[in-house]
């Protein structure tokens, strides 16, 4: 029998030898774990490297020799996405390390050039300006890109992966648990919060699939009616010819999942997006000026994140509710700037 040192499952050698060598044919190296339990759960780059060390002279011994080498052109792969100096190529999604310092990176497998910052295919313009420059250049002068608006806005900001760094050209929509095709690794696609099956946060008492979002994410924003949203950014628009909502989104039609625009009815004032993907504009503009939401917490939503982050919410002898509500709301703001579990990863 054979055992992992992650559990305590024993397997007959002729089926951990069968498990292991169609994981390294067909899966990723995500998959490479125990087939009674599924474990460990290697979302965690430090239990990734130390599991697949012992897992190295476990497979040395039971794999024919070019399922082994195989496992460690994989391994190889692993390590080299890690490199901060490798790059996804946004044409043909090819991967490579680059050691120039220019901006401008040429593809070794398709020869089309991309920015190495910003990972956007490459144009003259952005020739001497940062990518915030070129990208304030484009939306002054650029037809194409004006033409798109905010639709165009969401679909150039997709999803990122959190550890490899590829890029999906994909609107946020849908369930916030994204797993990136590339590295299997399982994150949140509005704070880029790692989901957990065994939490890697000590106080944590949560059982099952979870991730901690800071209360800014699109996970409890979501919610919010769009008038709230407008109330926390102060934004006003004046636009009021509706339209079809033009966000692009993958759609699942008939086991595909082509991306088609959303064509939702849009709303009045929401800028020329449905209901949902204008919350989602809007909670992208209050995460990048860092706006906390809880001054506009209702009582109950104020009780909730005190117990969500283990904030003593008793109420003290003749204390009015004036007075608790707005000790609460300043421990929770404290609560917001020192807190890792608040504080965005990635």
């Amino acid at each position: 029998m054979q055992s992992l040192t992650s559990c305590q499952c024993s397997v007959c050698c002729g089926c951990f030898q069968q498990h292991f060598t169609v994981a390294i044919r067909d899966k990723h190296i995500r998959d490479m774990v125990c087939p009674v339990c599924w474990e460990p759960d290697i979302n965690d780059p430090e239990h990734l490297n130390s599991y697949f060390s012992t897992l190295d002279i476990q497979l040395r011994e039971c794999l024919e020799p070019e399922v082994y080498e195989l496992f460690h052109k994989k391994l190889t792969e692993q390590a080299l996405i890690k490199d901060p100096k490798f790059l996804w190529c946004c044409h043909c999604s090819y991967g490579f390390i680059y050691d120039g310092d220019q901006l401008k990176v040429t593809c070794f497998q398709c020869r089309n050039s991309f920015c190495a910052q910003c990972k956007k295919p490459w144009e003259s313009q952005h020739a001497g300006l940062s990518c915030e420059q070129y990208q304030s250049w484009k939306r002054e002068n650029d037809p194409e890109y004006q033409k798109q608006g905010l639709a165009g806005y969401l679909r150039d900001n997709g999803i990122t992966c959190p550890n490899c760094r590829f890029q999906y050209a994909l609107s946020k929509g849908g369930c916030m648990h994204f797993c990136c095709s590339q590295c299997r690794y399982q994150f949140c696609s509005g704070c880029n919060n790692p989901f957990h099956t065994t939490c890697a946060v000590d106080e944590c008492n949560v059982s099952g699939l979870h991730a901690h979002h800071p209360r800014d994410c699109l996970f409890y924003l979501r919610d919010w009616e769009p008038s709230r949203l407008q109330a926390l950014m102060q934004v006003c628009t004046t636009q009021t010819n509706p339209y079809l909502c033009g966000v692009i989104e993958q759609k699942d039609e008939g086991g595909q999942q082509p991306d088609s625009a959303c064509g939702a009815q849009t709303q009045p004032g929401h800028a020329g997006l449905c209901e949902k993907h204008y919350r989602e504009y809007l909670v992208s503009l209050i995460n990048s000026h860092s706006i906390d939401p809880a001054p506009l917490y209702s009582s109950n939503e104020l009780l909730l994140a005190c117990r969500r982050y283990k904030v003593d919410d008793s109420r003290r002898d003749g204390e009015d509710s004036f007075t608790y509500y707005s000790r609460l709301l300043e421990q929770n703001l404290a609560l917001g700037e020192c807190s890792p579990v608040l504080t965005k990863w990635g």
